[in-house]
Protein backbone atom coordinates (compact mmCIF):
# COMPACT_ATOMS: atom_id res chain seq x y z
CA UNK A 1 0.00 0.00 0.00
CA UNK A 2 2.64 2.46 -1.50
CA UNK A 3 1.49 6.02 -0.16
CA UNK A 4 2.37 9.22 -1.22
CA UNK A 5 -0.19 11.89 1.22
CA UNK A 6 -1.04 15.16 -0.36
CA UNK A 7 -3.20 18.18 0.71
CA UNK A 8 -6.94 16.57 0.92
CA UNK A 9 -9.77 18.50 -0.60
CA UNK A 10 -13.43 17.56 0.49
CA UNK A 11 -14.19 14.27 0.08
CA UNK A 12 -17.60 11.71 0.35
CA UNK A 13 -16.91 8.56 2.28
CA UNK A 14 -18.80 5.28 2.40
CA UNK A 15 -21.44 5.10 5.51
CA UNK A 16 -23.26 2.09 6.74
CA UNK A 17 -25.73 1.72 9.45
CA UNK A 18 -23.47 -0.44 11.73
CA UNK A 19 -23.94 0.02 15.36
CA UNK A 20 -20.72 1.61 16.71
CA UNK A 21 -20.73 -0.98 19.19
CA UNK A 22 -20.08 -3.93 16.93
CA UNK A 23 -17.77 -1.65 15.15
CA UNK A 24 -16.09 -1.51 18.50
CA UNK A 25 -16.16 -4.81 19.10
CA UNK A 26 -12.36 -7.04 19.47
CA UNK A 27 -14.17 -9.57 17.05
CA UNK A 28 -14.75 -7.05 14.61
CA UNK A 29 -11.50 -6.24 14.67
CA UNK A 30 -10.20 -9.41 13.96
CA UNK A 31 -12.93 -10.56 11.36
CA UNK A 32 -13.37 -7.86 9.17
CA UNK A 33 -10.52 -5.12 9.90
CA UNK A 34 -7.09 -6.76 11.04
CA UNK A 35 -7.31 -9.54 7.89
CA UNK A 36 -8.27 -6.59 5.01
CA UNK A 37 -5.28 -4.94 6.36
CA UNK A 38 -2.59 -7.87 6.12
CA UNK A 39 -3.74 -9.17 3.07
CA UNK A 40 -3.54 -5.34 1.07
CA UNK A 41 -1.34 -3.16 3.25
CA UNK A 42 1.07 -5.17 5.17
CA UNK A 43 4.06 -6.34 2.02
CA UNK A 44 4.79 -2.11 1.95
CA UNK A 45 3.60 -0.85 5.17
CA UNK A 46 4.67 -3.37 8.31
CA UNK A 47 8.16 -4.79 7.89
CA UNK A 48 8.89 -2.24 5.25
CA UNK A 49 7.76 1.25 5.82
CA UNK A 50 7.05 3.07 2.59
CA UNK A 51 6.84 6.39 3.15
CA UNK A 52 7.67 6.16 6.63
CA UNK A 53 4.34 4.53 7.10
CA UNK A 54 3.17 1.24 8.89
CA UNK A 55 -0.09 -0.14 9.39
CA UNK A 56 0.61 -2.86 12.00
CA UNK A 57 -0.56 -1.23 15.14
CA UNK A 58 -2.85 1.33 16.11
CA UNK A 59 0.51 3.42 17.55
CA UNK A 60 1.92 3.18 13.66
CA UNK A 61 -1.89 4.71 12.05
CA UNK A 62 -1.18 7.23 14.63
CA UNK A 63 2.21 7.96 14.10
CA UNK A 64 1.46 8.58 10.43
CA UNK A 65 4.33 8.24 7.66
CA UNK A 66 5.79 11.81 5.80
CA UNK A 67 2.60 13.54 5.09
CA UNK A 68 1.46 12.87 9.18
CA UNK A 69 -1.45 10.62 11.01
CA UNK A 70 -3.03 8.03 8.89
CA UNK A 71 -5.88 8.11 11.69
CA UNK A 72 -7.78 10.09 13.38
CA UNK A 73 -10.56 7.78 15.35
CA UNK A 74 -14.09 8.93 15.12
CA UNK A 75 -13.01 10.96 11.86
CA UNK A 76 -13.18 8.84 8.75
CA UNK A 77 -13.43 11.63 6.81
CA UNK A 78 -9.85 13.32 8.32
CA UNK A 79 -8.09 9.80 8.11
CA UNK A 80 -5.99 9.73 5.08
CA UNK A 81 -6.25 6.09 5.22
CA UNK A 82 -9.55 6.18 4.33
CA UNK A 83 -9.33 8.65 2.18
CA UNK A 84 -7.18 6.45 0.76
CA UNK A 85 -8.28 3.17 0.52
CA UNK A 86 -12.23 4.95 -0.97
CA UNK A 87 -10.23 6.77 -3.57
CA UNK A 88 -11.95 9.96 -2.94
CA UNK A 89 -8.91 11.87 -4.19
CA UNK A 90 -7.22 10.93 -7.84
CA UNK A 91 -3.50 11.65 -5.97
CA UNK A 92 -4.56 8.97 -3.06
CA UNK A 93 -5.82 5.61 -4.34
CA UNK A 94 -4.46 2.88 -2.24
CA UNK A 95 -3.49 -0.55 -2.61
CA UNK A 96 -1.82 -0.27 -5.69
CA UNK A 97 -3.92 -2.54 -8.14
CA UNK A 98 -7.65 -3.18 -7.37
CA UNK A 99 -9.53 -0.78 -5.64
CA UNK A 100 -10.73 -2.91 -2.11
CA UNK A 101 -14.36 -4.42 -2.01
CA UNK A 102 -17.20 -2.12 -1.08
CA UNK A 103 -17.67 -4.39 1.85
CA UNK A 104 -13.88 -3.91 3.05
CA UNK A 105 -14.07 -0.39 2.41
CA UNK A 106 -17.35 0.06 4.56
CA UNK A 107 -16.17 -1.97 7.44
CA UNK A 108 -12.51 -0.26 7.85
CA UNK A 109 -15.02 3.24 7.83
CA UNK A 110 -16.78 1.92 10.51
CA UNK A 111 -14.13 0.93 12.74
CA UNK A 112 -12.51 4.60 12.66
CA UNK A 113 -15.87 6.29 13.21
CA UNK A 114 -16.50 3.55 16.29
CA UNK A 115 -12.70 5.12 17.64
CA UNK A 116 -10.42 2.65 15.56
CA UNK A 117 -10.61 -0.10 18.62
CA UNK A 118 -6.94 -1.80 18.37
CA UNK A 119 -7.10 -4.94 21.33
CA UNK A 120 -4.62 -3.65 23.41
CA UNK A 121 -2.20 -5.34 25.48
CA UNK A 122 -0.18 -4.20 28.61
CA UNK A 123 3.07 -2.21 27.67
CA UNK A 124 6.27 -4.37 26.54
CA UNK A 125 9.25 -5.51 29.11
CA UNK A 126 12.29 -3.70 28.75
CA UNK A 127 14.59 -5.85 26.73
CA UNK A 128 18.35 -6.08 27.04
CA UNK A 129 20.00 -4.00 24.44
CA UNK A 130 21.88 -6.00 21.38
CA UNK A 131 25.43 -6.33 21.11
CA UNK A 132 26.96 -3.88 19.06
CA UNK A 133 26.79 -4.95 15.19
CA UNK A 134 24.31 -7.58 16.56
CA UNK A 135 20.27 -7.83 14.95
CA UNK A 136 17.92 -7.68 16.68
CA UNK A 137 15.49 -11.43 16.36
CA UNK A 138 12.17 -9.23 16.84
CA UNK A 139 13.25 -5.65 15.99
CA UNK A 140 10.12 -5.64 13.96
CA UNK A 141 7.30 -7.08 16.44
CA UNK A 142 5.79 -4.04 18.31
CA UNK A 143 4.85 -4.28 21.65
CA UNK A 144 1.22 -5.54 20.74
CA UNK A 145 2.38 -8.38 19.36
CA UNK A 146 4.92 -9.93 21.47
CA UNK A 147 2.68 -8.89 24.41
CA UNK A 148 -0.53 -10.93 22.87
CA UNK A 149 -3.07 -12.20 25.47
CA UNK A 150 -2.12 -15.95 24.67
CA UNK A 151 1.61 -15.31 24.33
CA UNK A 152 1.39 -13.98 28.52
CA UNK A 153 1.89 -16.09 31.32
CA UNK A 154 -0.91 -17.17 32.99
CA UNK A 155 -2.16 -15.22 35.94
CA UNK A 156 -4.14 -15.39 39.20
CA UNK A 157 -7.62 -13.85 38.21
CA UNK A 158 -10.36 -13.93 40.95
CA UNK A 159 -13.51 -15.63 41.22
CA UNK A 160 -16.77 -13.79 40.32
CA UNK A 161 -19.76 -14.01 43.01
CA UNK A 162 -23.14 -14.32 40.99
CA UNK A 163 -26.03 -13.68 42.60
CA UNK A 164 -27.78 -16.73 41.78
CA UNK A 165 -25.19 -18.78 43.61
CA UNK A 166 -27.43 -21.99 44.25
CA UNK A 167 -27.30 -22.56 40.75
CA UNK A 168 -23.19 -22.93 40.89
CA UNK A 169 -21.52 -26.37 41.79
CA UNK A 170 -18.22 -25.18 40.89
CA UNK A 171 -15.68 -22.28 40.00
CA UNK A 172 -16.07 -22.82 35.99
CA UNK A 173 -19.86 -22.34 36.55
CA UNK A 174 -19.72 -18.94 38.87
CA UNK A 175 -18.08 -17.61 35.63
CA UNK A 176 -20.58 -18.84 33.31
CA UNK A 177 -23.48 -17.59 35.98
CA UNK A 178 -21.57 -13.96 36.22
CA UNK A 179 -21.64 -13.55 32.61
CA UNK A 180 -25.14 -15.09 31.95
CA UNK A 181 -26.28 -12.29 34.80
CA UNK A 182 -24.27 -9.49 33.03
CA UNK A 183 -26.33 -10.18 30.08
CA UNK A 184 -29.81 -10.69 31.35
CA UNK A 185 -29.90 -14.32 30.29
CA UNK A 186 -31.57 -17.00 32.80
CA UNK A 187 -29.64 -20.53 33.25
CA UNK A 188 -31.04 -23.55 31.70
CA UNK A 189 -33.10 -25.93 34.01
CA UNK A 190 -31.18 -29.32 34.88
CA UNK A 191 -31.59 -31.56 32.65
CA UNK A 192 -33.26 -34.58 33.66
CA UNK A 193 -31.41 -38.31 34.68
CA UNK A 194 -32.19 -39.81 31.68
CA UNK A 195 -30.99 -37.09 29.19
CA UNK A 196 -27.99 -36.93 31.62
CA UNK A 197 -26.86 -40.15 31.44
CA UNK A 198 -27.07 -40.37 27.94
CA UNK A 199 -25.27 -36.97 27.16
CA UNK A 200 -22.22 -37.94 29.56
CA UNK A 201 -22.00 -41.01 28.53
CA UNK A 202 -21.90 -40.44 24.72
CA UNK A 203 -19.73 -37.16 25.78
CA UNK A 204 -16.86 -39.17 27.59
CA UNK A 205 -17.03 -42.45 25.60
CA UNK A 206 -18.49 -41.91 22.05
CA UNK A 207 -21.40 -44.27 22.37
CA UNK A 208 -24.74 -44.10 24.09
CA UNK A 209 -25.45 -46.03 27.38
CA UNK A 210 -26.93 -49.15 27.41
CA UNK A 211 -30.84 -50.10 28.59
CA UNK A 212 -29.09 -51.77 31.76
CA UNK A 213 -26.33 -48.85 32.43
CA UNK A 214 -29.72 -45.54 32.36
CA UNK A 215 -31.90 -48.51 34.51
CA UNK A 216 -29.03 -48.39 37.53
CA UNK A 217 -28.45 -45.04 37.10
CA UNK A 218 -31.99 -43.84 37.58
CA UNK A 219 -31.93 -46.27 40.81
CA UNK A 220 -29.29 -45.24 41.86
CA UNK A 221 -30.51 -42.48 44.56
CA UNK A 222 -27.33 -41.41 46.59
CA UNK A 223 -26.64 -38.05 46.45
CA UNK A 224 -23.14 -39.00 44.51
CA UNK A 225 -24.53 -40.98 41.70
CA UNK A 226 -23.69 -38.40 39.20
CA UNK A 227 -20.20 -38.55 40.69
CA UNK A 228 -19.78 -42.53 40.20
CA UNK A 229 -21.31 -42.47 36.92
CA UNK A 230 -18.77 -40.04 35.47
CA UNK A 231 -15.87 -41.97 37.13
CA UNK A 232 -16.98 -45.19 35.84
CA UNK A 233 -16.79 -43.93 32.42
CA UNK A 234 -13.57 -42.08 32.67
CA UNK A 235 -11.95 -45.60 33.84
CA UNK A 236 -13.66 -46.85 30.55
CA UNK A 237 -11.11 -48.42 27.36
CA UNK A 238 -13.50 -46.63 25.52
CA UNK A 239 -13.11 -43.12 26.95
CA UNK A 240 -9.02 -43.04 25.81
CA UNK A 241 -10.70 -44.65 22.22
CA UNK A 242 -12.96 -41.73 22.24
CA UNK A 243 -10.37 -38.60 23.19
CA UNK A 244 -7.74 -40.24 21.45
CA UNK A 245 -9.49 -40.02 18.34
CA UNK A 246 -9.19 -36.18 18.40
CA UNK A 247 -5.66 -36.07 18.83
CA UNK A 248 -4.71 -38.45 16.93
CA UNK A 249 -6.68 -35.97 14.14
CA UNK A 250 -4.38 -33.61 15.20
CA UNK A 251 -1.41 -35.12 14.96
CA UNK A 252 -2.65 -36.24 11.39
CA UNK A 253 -2.27 -39.69 12.43
CA UNK A 254 -2.15 -42.37 9.09
CA UNK A 255 -0.97 -46.12 8.60
CA UNK A 256 0.21 -45.31 5.07
CA UNK A 257 3.45 -44.77 3.01
CA UNK A 258 3.11 -42.70 0.23
CA UNK A 259 6.21 -43.70 -1.37
CA UNK A 260 3.57 -45.44 -3.63
CA UNK A 261 3.15 -42.19 -5.32
CA UNK A 262 6.70 -42.23 -6.34
CA UNK A 263 7.95 -43.34 -9.93
CA UNK A 264 7.32 -47.08 -10.45
CA UNK A 265 6.45 -47.48 -6.71
CA UNK A 266 3.87 -50.24 -5.81
CA UNK A 267 0.69 -48.15 -4.44
CA UNK A 268 0.47 -47.12 -0.87
CA UNK A 269 2.34 -49.17 1.47
CA UNK A 270 1.24 -49.62 4.93
CA UNK A 271 3.18 -48.14 8.04
CA UNK A 272 3.72 -51.54 9.85
CA UNK A 273 4.11 -50.23 13.47
CA UNK A 274 2.13 -46.89 12.47
CA UNK A 275 -0.45 -49.10 15.05
CA UNK A 276 1.55 -48.51 18.54
CA UNK A 277 1.53 -44.73 18.06
CA UNK A 278 -2.05 -44.84 18.24
CA UNK A 279 -2.26 -47.86 20.94
CA UNK A 280 -0.16 -45.06 23.30
CA UNK A 281 -1.99 -42.29 22.62
CA UNK A 282 -4.77 -44.37 24.01
CA UNK A 283 -3.07 -45.75 27.10
CA UNK A 284 -1.83 -42.29 27.69
CA UNK A 285 -5.72 -40.98 27.66
CA UNK A 286 -6.79 -43.89 30.03
CA UNK A 287 -3.73 -43.32 31.79
CA UNK A 288 -4.33 -39.60 32.96
CA UNK A 289 -0.84 -38.98 31.86
CA UNK A 290 0.23 -35.66 32.99
CA UNK A 291 0.67 -33.62 29.79
CA UNK A 292 3.91 -32.40 30.08
CA UNK A 293 5.06 -35.88 29.81
CA UNK A 294 2.76 -36.37 27.01
CA UNK A 295 4.04 -33.57 25.12
CA UNK A 296 7.60 -34.30 25.70
CA UNK A 297 7.57 -37.92 24.61
CA UNK A 298 6.00 -36.97 21.51
CA UNK A 299 9.28 -35.19 20.84
CA UNK A 300 12.07 -36.72 22.78
CA UNK A 301 11.02 -39.46 24.27
CA UNK A 302 14.58 -41.65 23.57
CA UNK A 303 16.07 -39.23 25.46
CA UNK A 304 13.90 -39.49 28.68
CA UNK A 305 14.42 -41.06 31.86
CA UNK A 306 15.60 -44.88 31.12
CA UNK A 307 13.47 -46.60 33.07
CA UNK A 308 10.48 -45.03 31.39
CA UNK A 309 12.31 -45.09 28.27
CA UNK A 310 10.67 -48.20 26.37
CA UNK A 311 6.99 -47.14 27.84
CA UNK A 312 7.74 -43.99 25.82
CA UNK A 313 9.21 -44.98 22.43
CA UNK A 314 5.95 -45.38 20.57
CA UNK A 315 4.93 -41.50 21.28
CA UNK A 316 7.90 -40.98 18.34
CA UNK A 317 5.71 -42.16 16.28
CA UNK A 318 4.24 -38.64 16.12
CA UNK A 319 7.53 -37.55 13.84
CA UNK A 320 8.12 -40.69 11.96
CA UNK A 321 4.18 -41.16 11.13
CA UNK A 322 4.56 -38.30 9.00
CA UNK A 323 4.65 -37.84 4.83
CA UNK A 324 7.89 -38.95 3.30
CA UNK A 325 8.03 -38.08 -0.58
CA UNK A 326 11.30 -40.13 -1.26
CA UNK A 327 11.66 -39.30 -5.09
CA UNK A 328 8.91 -37.48 -5.46
CA UNK A 329 10.99 -34.42 -6.42
CA UNK A 330 14.71 -33.16 -5.78
CA UNK A 331 16.26 -35.08 -2.76
CA UNK A 332 17.20 -31.33 -1.35
CA UNK A 333 13.09 -30.41 -2.17
CA UNK A 334 11.90 -33.84 -0.63
CA UNK A 335 13.89 -33.52 2.71
CA UNK A 336 12.22 -29.57 3.24
CA UNK A 337 9.32 -29.97 2.26
CA UNK A 338 9.61 -33.01 4.90
CA UNK A 339 11.06 -30.46 7.41
CA UNK A 340 8.47 -27.80 7.03
CA UNK A 341 5.53 -30.69 7.74
CA UNK A 342 7.50 -31.34 11.00
CA UNK A 343 7.64 -27.75 11.74
CA UNK A 344 4.12 -27.19 10.84
CA UNK A 345 2.40 -30.11 12.42
CA UNK A 346 3.98 -29.46 15.82
CA UNK A 347 3.61 -25.89 16.33
CA UNK A 348 0.31 -26.28 15.40
CA UNK A 349 -0.51 -29.45 17.85
CA UNK A 350 1.37 -27.70 20.48
CA UNK A 351 1.08 -23.91 20.07
CA UNK A 352 -1.74 -23.44 18.63
CA UNK A 353 -0.04 -21.12 15.64
CA UNK A 354 0.29 -21.85 11.96
CA UNK A 355 4.09 -21.19 12.13
CA UNK A 356 4.66 -22.83 9.09
CA UNK A 357 3.51 -19.52 7.12
CA UNK A 358 7.09 -17.82 8.04
CA UNK A 359 8.58 -20.47 5.68
CA UNK A 360 8.55 -18.08 3.05
CA UNK A 361 8.14 -14.18 5.13
CA UNK A 362 7.73 -13.13 8.40
CA UNK A 363 3.90 -13.93 9.45
CA UNK A 364 1.99 -11.54 8.56
CA UNK A 365 -0.57 -12.13 12.25
CA UNK A 366 1.51 -13.67 14.86
CA UNK A 367 4.89 -12.67 15.91
CA UNK A 368 6.89 -15.00 14.26
CA UNK A 369 9.61 -14.73 12.07
CA UNK A 370 11.08 -15.95 8.86
CA UNK A 371 14.55 -16.24 11.08
CA UNK A 372 12.33 -18.10 13.82
CA UNK A 373 10.89 -20.45 11.41
CA UNK A 374 14.53 -21.79 9.79
CA UNK A 375 16.17 -21.91 13.39
CA UNK A 376 12.97 -24.34 14.33
CA UNK A 377 13.50 -26.23 11.00
CA UNK A 378 17.02 -26.83 11.08
CA UNK A 379 16.22 -28.57 14.86
CA UNK A 380 14.17 -31.34 12.97
CA UNK A 381 16.96 -31.63 10.00
CA UNK A 382 19.26 -32.54 12.38
CA UNK A 383 16.99 -35.28 13.61
CA UNK A 384 18.65 -38.50 12.34
CA UNK A 385 14.80 -41.21 11.60
CA UNK A 386 15.19 -44.72 12.02
CA UNK A 387 12.94 -47.34 12.55
CA UNK A 388 13.25 -49.53 15.77
CA UNK A 389 10.44 -52.69 15.55
CA UNK A 390 9.15 -52.77 18.93
CA UNK A 391 7.64 -56.23 18.40
CA UNK A 392 7.81 -59.38 16.08
CA UNK A 393 7.65 -58.77 12.31
CA UNK A 394 5.03 -61.49 12.58
CA UNK A 395 3.31 -59.82 15.32
CA UNK A 396 3.08 -56.62 12.94
CA UNK A 397 1.77 -58.70 10.08
CA UNK A 398 -1.08 -60.26 12.24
Amino acid sequence: MRVYFSFLSAALFLTSALPAQEAASPDFFENKVRPVLAANCYSCHSKTAVSGLRVNSREALLKGGTAGPALVPGDPEKSLLITAISHTDPKLKMPMGNKLKPEEIAALTDWVRAGAVWPEAPPAPVKPAAAPGAESADEDLTAEMRNWWSFRPLSKVEVPEPKARGWAKSDIDKFILARLEKEGVQPVAPADRRTLIRRVTLDLTGLPPTPQEVTAFLNDKSPDAYAKLVERLLASPAYGERWGRFWLDVVRYGEDDTRGLAPGGKGHEPYKFAYLFRDWVIRAFNDDMPFDQFVKAHLAADQMDEKQRARLLPALGFLGQGPWYYDLTEPPVARADERHERVDTTTRAFLGLTVGCARCHDHKYDPVSIKDYYALAAVFNATNYHEYPMVPEKTAET
